[in-house]
């Protein structure tokens, strides 16, 4: 089961197998390849091997994250057999793994079905799970319904250690993103060059520091906007903003609105919350 307070990894990636996964509750972001979104409960993903990612949970000033509920599935190829490359019946399946390397989110009434295929299988268990995984998979090979996330020149050849290294300074990212964040104090706490470092986080997040930091905080400001009641002022202070004139552009920039416009939408459009349900973590070895 995938209930605490984090979704677990930070930044990271899987070297041979895909991850299926429907956010029940809790979650702020999610980051995969170089695009970072808000997450509400429902959300459903569907990622290929070597994708980095990391869903996010994070706290909003002095309010402590939500619980977190998730449904992971992990499958590898193996299970479609040896010569699945070659079956003319397998092309949308060929198809959606291609897609599947941006990562992909799905949407509408696809998500709907699929999320009932998904859920069937939590409590289901050998043939059975994996006739409901090939259903579910084929639901997506032929929908209109699901979106790439990543940019199509996003690409990415990770190495573990390399990876491991990026999620270090990621983490250090998020812990002082209302302070200035220096590529120097990044480079030296991973022991690199300010070069070495600046070229190895570009070939993991296809982003420069600022342009990760930028959206960041861009996305702590939402949130902040969103659920509380402090100042635009406020909200760009506490995002590591020191220009108003810097923030309004970069918010702008991003979301095409102004954070004044974005907190009368958002706060004009709120609805009802979702259903929260206890869901179980599908392991790898689980749909062998």
């Amino acid at each position: 089961m995938l209930k605490g307070r984090s979704f677990g990894d930070v930044w990271h990636y899987h070297p041979s197998f895909f991850e299926l996964t429907l956010v029940r509750k809790g979650g702020t972001e999610r980051w995969v390849g170089d695009k970072l979104d808000p997450i509400k409960p429902g959300d459903l993903v569907l990622l290929a091997p070597d994708l980095p990612h990391d869903y996010r949970n994070a706290p909003l000033g002095r309010k402590r994250s939500c619980q977190v509920e998730a449904v992971v599935a992990h499958f590898g190829l193996s299970m479609l057999g040896g010569n699945w490359h070659s079956l003319a019946t397998l092309e949308p399946l060929r198809s959606l793994f291609k897609r599947a390397r941006r990562g992909l989110q799905v949407r509408g009434a696809t998500r709907d079905q699929t999320e009932k295929l998904f859920m069937a299988m939590v409590p289901a268990r050998g043939i059975r799970r994996m006739i409901l995984l090939l259903e579910l998979l084929e639901l997506l090979s032929q929908s209109r319904e699901v979106y790439e996330i990543s940019s199509e020149g996003f690409t990415v050849e990770p190495k573990a250690h390399s990876a491991d290294r990026i999620g270090k300074a990621c983490d250090y990212i998020e812990q002082n993103l209302a302070n200035p964040v220096r590529v120097a104090e990044l480079a030296r706490l991973l022991g690199l060059s300010e070069g070495g470092f600046s070229r190895l986080f570009k070939l993991h997040t296809n982003s420069t520091v600022p342009e990760y930091v930028n959206r960041l905080r861009v996305a702590h400001a939402c949130r902040l906007l969103a659920e509380t009641d402090k100042t635009v002022s406020e909200v760009m202070q506490l995002c590591g903003y020191f220009s108003p004139a810097h923030f309004q552009r970069q918010f702008q920039r991003i979301h095409g609105v102004a954070p004044t416009a974005y907190r009368l939408n958002v706060k004009g459009g709120k609805g009802s919350g979702a259903t929260q349900l206890s869901c179980n973590l599908i392991a790898p070895e689980s749909l062998r």
